[in-house]
C-alpha cells in the first residue's frame, strides 16, 4: 500500500517525498497519470468559481516541475511534453468562462444546444441586433454600430453570468444535500447507539 501524506496524496514512489500535487513529484519530477479532469490536474475542486490568481500560481509551479525536473529525466521527457500540453489546455479551459461552462455542463451530464430553448425571446433579440447593425451600416453611422457591438457584448456577459449562476445554484444544492446526508448519518449513528443502550437495559 502506498504511503500517503497528511494531505491524502500518495507519497512519490520514486523518491518517497511528499507530493504537493497528485500529478507530479516536485522533488524528483516523477509523473503520475495526468487526469482527464482539468480541475484535478490543478488540484482544484470542480466548481464554476475559479480564482485566476490561484490557477496561475499552480500553473506556474506545475509547469516548472514538468519542464525543469521531469524533462531532465530522459525516461520522462515524452510524458513531460504531454503533461505540459495537458496543463496548457486545461488552463485555457478554466480561464475562459465559455469553455469552463461547456466543461461543467458535460461534467454534470448536460448536453450543448445550438440554440436556447427560449427560442422566441432569443430570436427576437438576435433580429433586433441584426436590424440595428444593418441600419447603422446603411447610414454609415460608426457610433451607432459601436453601440450595437456594446449591446451584443452586454448580452454575452449576461449569458455568461446566467450560466455561472446556474452552476453555482447546482453546486450549492449538492453541498446542501451532502450536508443533510451528513446530519442524517450522525443522527442515525446516535440513535443506533441509543437503541443498543436501551436494549441492554431490557435484559435477556
Amino acid at each position: 500500500m502506498a504511503e500517503t501524506t497528511l494531505s491524502g496524496i500518495a507519497a512519490c514512489a520514486d523518491c518517497g517525498a511528499a507530493r504537493l500535487s497528485p500529478v507530479v513529484c516536485q522533488e524528483c519530477g516523477a509523473i503520475l497519470d495526468v487526469p482527464q479532469d482539468v480541475f484535478a490536474l490543478f488540484g482544484l475542486t470542480q466548481s464554476w468559481a475559479v480564482d485566476p490568481s490561484v490557477l496561475e500560481v499552480r500553473y506556474g509551479a506545475l509547469s516548472r516541475v514538468f519542464r525543469e525536473k521531469s524533462a531532465a529525466r530522459e525516461e520522462l521527457r515524452a510524458r513531460a511534453s504531454e503533461a505540459i500540453a495537458a496543463l496548457e489546455a486545461g488552463r485555457r479551459v478554466l480561464l475562459d468562462p465559455l469553455e469552463r461552462a461547456r466543461y461543467l455542463l458535460t461534467a454534470y451530464g448536460g448536453a450543448e444546444r445550438e440554440r436556447p430553448i427560449r427560442k422566441r425571446e432569443f430570436q427576437s433579440e438576435v433580429m433586433e441586433i441584426d436590424t440595428a447593425v444593418a441600419k447603422a451600416r446603411l447610414e454609415g453611422d460608426p457610433a451607432r454600430l459601436a453601440a450595437v457591438v456594446r449591446e451584443a457584448e452586454e448580452k454575452l456577459a449576461s449569458a455568461i453570468v446566467a450560466a455561472g449562476q446556474s452552476f453555482t445554484r447546482l453546486e450549492r444544492s449538492l453541498v446542501e444535500e451532502v450536508n443533510a446526508a451528513a446530519d442524517a448519518l450522525a443522527e442515525a449513528r446516535f440513535w443506533r447507539r441509543k437503541v443498543d443502550e436501551l436494549r441492554a437495559t431490557l435484559g435477556p
